[in-house]
């Protein structure tokens, strides 16, 4: 009897026929899927890189000064600035260390370092302005204080240069600055009016 019933479920015609090709089917499907998407993969991966390329060879004008002053008024703690993508996809722009191999994005600098990417941006920006355009005095108040003193300094230098452009007015209130700005900057560019505290 028990040879029988198994013999009966054994025989269920062509439904095991039916179910291999429908499983046949289901795995012509799944492997046409699975190469198209390697070939999106791949294509997405080789637009991304053809857009790096692109960004990192049209660079603009002022990305790449700001680049330059944010190196140089961080000391070379940062080599420069980047345009980057955020996870969402969004454009950003990152510092970037260790020859390019870290970033760091703007919400994770410190406030003095996000200050002098903010002046770098600035700086730059004017000198673009300054290559088309007819000089205008460039006025900051109490800019750098965040900055320790020797990335101060290096900023102090930073507008010195951009004097030679256009008029620099510097307005502070901490003695420290004007001491440093005097140790820093040539007697030939540097001139001091103290406002009386009346």
């Amino acid at each position: 009897g028990s040879e029988r019933t198994e013999l009966g479920r054994m025989d269920g015609g062509d439904r095991a026929a039916l179910i291999a090709g429908e499983i046949q089917s289901i795995l012509g499907e799944v492997e046409r899927d699975v190469a198209h998407y390697a070939r999106l993969t791949i294509a997405g991966r080789l637009l991304a890189l053809a857009m790096e390329r692109f960004r990192e060879k049209s660079q603009g004008p002022i990305l790449k000064k700001a680049s330059e002053v944010f190196y140089r008024i961080t000391c070379g703690s940062f080599e420069g600035l980047r345009a980057d993508h955020d996870p969402d996809g969004n454009p950003v722009l990152v510092g970037v260390r260790k020859q390019g191999r870290e970033t760091v994005s703007v919400e994770g600098m410190s406030d003095g370092t996000a200050d002098q990417l903010y002046l770098s941006l600035r700086l730059a920006g004017l000198e673009h302005y300054l290559d088309l355009n007819e000089p205008m005095p460039f006025i900051v108040d109490d800019i750098l204080i965040k900055f320790d003193n020797a990335r101060a300094s290096a900023a102090l230098q930073a507008l010195a240069e951009l004097s030679k452009r256009t008029q620099v007015i510097f307005f502070t209130h901490h003695g420290h600055l004007v001491e440093l700005a005097a140790q820093s900057l040539p007697e030939s560019i540097l001139i001091e009016h103290h406002l009386n505290g009346k």
